[in-house]
């Protein structure tokens, strides 16, 4: 893996070029950038995410100035978005990121904890949240499950956070079935999971919950739950 830098000083890490021996075509990775100022944690994520074959670091940014440029050079699936940074927080390098990239996937990760910052990460538009002490088997298989469009946050985090935003406000009212794929989303399960358990395709749960992100004007799954707990369309009793 080699390191070069950016016009506006970001560490860009490109990897050498493997050529399959069978001539075939090559593993398609995700790509994944990292925004985090503590350049020996920056350094640990992206060798972690070199040594899988499906995975590529693509790029670290320990600003959120940087940040946005490494996106726009870059152009990664899932940025792993560090909370505390020298020139602001990660809730707003979110936003800054899913302005310029909506297709993109941000992972908050924060070295503490408590519902204040899930509740920011998720209203920003994160698709996850985790804490930097978990295992590094943790962080890759969140990583490609935030890849996948999967929600990446505990139980535990989401009821904390889902019962901050409870209120009586009447929101844009959904379907019955888009109802009946939010609460699954809240539960957590993937759209996969949704389309096995209510015996349609994967498509038309794609279109479900395209509509539940318009509707609620939405970034990402997570947000959408949080919004549609605070609207009073989703109850906390619904997700257990």
């Amino acid at each position: 893996m080699r390191q070069t830098m950016t016009n506006g000083g970001i560490l860009a890490l490109k990897g050498d070029v493997d050529v399959p021996s069978d001539g075939g075509p090559k593993l398609s990775k995700t790509r994944v950038a990292i925004v985090e100022d503590h350049s020996m944690v920056a350094e640990g994520f992206a060798r972690l995410i070199a040594a899988e074959p499906d995975l590529e670091c693509v790029g670290i940014a320990s600003t959120l100035a940087e940040a946005i440029p490494l996106v726009e050079h870059t152009s990664p699936d899932v940025v792993l978005m560090d909370f505390h940074l020298p020139d602001g927080d990660g809730s707003q390098g979110t936003r800054d990121v899913l302005a310029r990239r909506p297709s993109t996937k941000v992972m908050m990760l924060s070295g503490a904890h408590g519902d204040d910052l899930v509740a920011r990460a998720i209203e920003a538009g994160c698709s996850g949240f985790l804490k930097k002490t978990r295992p590094a088997s943790d962080i890759i298989t969140s990583i490609r499950a935030v890849a996948r469009g999967e929600l990446v946050v505990s139980a535990n985090e989401l009821a904390g956070v889902l019962e901050r935003f409870r209120s009586g406000a009447v929101g844009e009212r959904l379907t019955a079935r888009e109802r009946e794929v939010l609460r699954h989303l809240a539960q957590g399960q993937s759209n996969e999971d949704i389309a096995t358990g209510l015996y349609v395709s994967i498509h038309t749960v794609r279109n479900h919950v395209q509509n539940i992100l318009t509707k609620l004007n939405a970034h990402s799954k997570l947000s959408a739950v949080a919004i549609a707990m605070r609207l009073g369309i989703l109850e906390l009793n619904e997700i257990g």
